[in-house]
C-alpha cells in the first residue's frame, strides 16, 4: 500500500485521497507555479494509522455529550492522547522518512488538509499546523496533526452536521519568509471584482491570518496590472522562528520597522499576477496565502471564496 504521494503526483481528481489543499496546489505545481516541494500522507494512510484504535474511538464518541463542554473536552483529550501514544505502521514510517529525504530540506511544515471539494462548505473546526518540523520530530508532529481531527470543536461539528469528511496530512518544505500574507481576487466585503486585494506583514503569515497585526494593504488593478492604492500600517510585531530556542516567537518591532513597507510595489504586482492567473485557471474567485523568501514569491494555499449574497 502507498501511504504517501509527492506533490507533483497529485491532481484535482484526488481531493478525497490527498485533501483539497494539496490537490489544488499539486495541480498548480505541475503548471509551474512557485510552490514549495512537499508530499502528502493520504486519507487512506491517516485511516491506517489509527485503524487499531477505531473501536475504542467509536466507543468514546458514542457517549459524548455535546451539551457538556467538560465531557466533550475530556473525551477529546482521551482520543488525542491515544493517537499520540500509538505507533504508526513500520512500513508507513519508512515511507514518510523516505519522502522527507527527497525534499532536501531541514525544516518542513506539517498541515492537515480536509478531503472535501474546493466549492464545498468550509470546515468549522480547527486542525493543528506545525511549522519548522525537523526529521527528528516528524512522526510525532504527524500524529499530533492526526489527533487534532478529534479536537472538541471538530468532533462537535462532525456530529452536528453529519459531515464525515476525512483528513490527509500535507508535509511541505518550510519557507522562512521576510514577509507574508493573503490576497483576494475579489474584495472580501464589497465583492468589487476588478482589483486584487493584498494583505501583507513582516515574518510568518500567521500574524495576518490570525489577526495579530493590522496588515499593509495593496490594491492592484486587474485591467492595467498596476498598483492603484496602498495603505501602510504600524505592524507592531512579527512572528519569526528562533533557531536557538526552536520555537516561533513574537518579536516587537521598533516604530521605524513597524511603519516600513512590508512589500515593494513591484512585489505586490507580482503577487497580483499570481492571483489573476490562478483565478483564470479555476474560473472562480479565490483567496491565496503567499510568502516571500530570497526575493521569490511562493504560493502556499488556494481557497475558493463563497459569495456573501449568493443568487437564489
Amino acid at each position: 500500500m502507498n501511504y504517501t504521494y509527492l506533490l507533483e503526483e497529485v491532481s484535482l481528481s484526488m481531493v478525497s485521497i490527498v485533501g483539497r489543499k494539496s490537490a489544488y496546489l499539486g495541480e498548480l505545481y505541475k503548471m509551474g507555479f512557485n510552490i514549495p516541494k512537499g508530499f502528502i500522507v493520504s486519507s487512506r494512510g491517516v485511516n491506517e494509522a489509527i485503524k487499531d484504535l477505531d473501536d475504542e474511538i467509536r466507543g468514546i464518541l458514542s457517549s459524548v455529550n455535546l451539551n457538556d463542554t467538560t465531557d466533550l473536552e475530556k473525551k477529546s483529550e482521551m482520543i488525542k492522547n491515544m493517537i499520540i501514544m500509538s505507533k504508526l505502521p513500520e512500513e508507513m514510517e519508512k515511507e514518510i522518512y523516505d519522502r522527507f529525504s527527497q525534499l532536501g530540506s531541514k525544516y518542513v511544515a506539517v498541515r492537515a488538509t480536509a478531503t472535501s471539494p474546493l466549492s464545498g462548505a468550509s470546515f468549522a473546526g480547527e486542525y493543528e499546523t506545525d511549522l519548522f518540523v525537523t526529521q527528528e520530530n516528524l512522526i510525532p508532529s504527524i500524529k499530533r496533526v492526526i489527533a487534532s481531527y478529534f479536537n472538541p470543536r471538530a468532533i462537535a461539528y462532525r456530529i452536528l452536521t453529519h459531515n464525515e469528511a476525512g483528513m490527509a496530512i500535507f508535509v511541505q518544505t518550510m519557507i522562512n519568509p521576510v514577509s507574508a500574507g493573503t490576497a483576494f481576487s475579489i474584495h472580501p466585503i464589497t465583492e468589487e471584482p476588478d482589483y486584487v486585494f493584498i494583505e501583507s506583514s513582516f515574518g510568518l503569515g500567521e500574524s495576518v491570518t490570525r489577526g495579530m497585526v493590522t496588515p499593509d494593504q495593496y490594491i492592484v488593478s486587474k485591467a492595467t496590472r498596476s498598483l492603484v492604492s496602498k495603505r501602510i500600517s504600524e505592524k507592531v510585531i512579527k512572528l519569526t522562528y528562533d533557531f536557538e530556542d526552536r520555537k516561533i516567537k513574537s518579536v516587537e518591532l521598533s516604530k521605524e520597522e513597524a511603519s516600513a513597507e512590508s512589500l515593494s510595489d513591484n512585489d505586490a504586482i507580482r503577487i497580483a499576477n499570481m492571483v489573476i492567473a490562478v483565478e483564470n485557471i479555476f474560473k472562480r474567485n479565490i483567496n491565496i496565502e503567499w510568502a516571500m523568501e530570497d526575493k521569490k514569491v511562493y504560493l502556499l494555499e488556494v481557497r475558493g471564496i463563497r459569495r456573501l449574497y449568493p443568487e437564489f
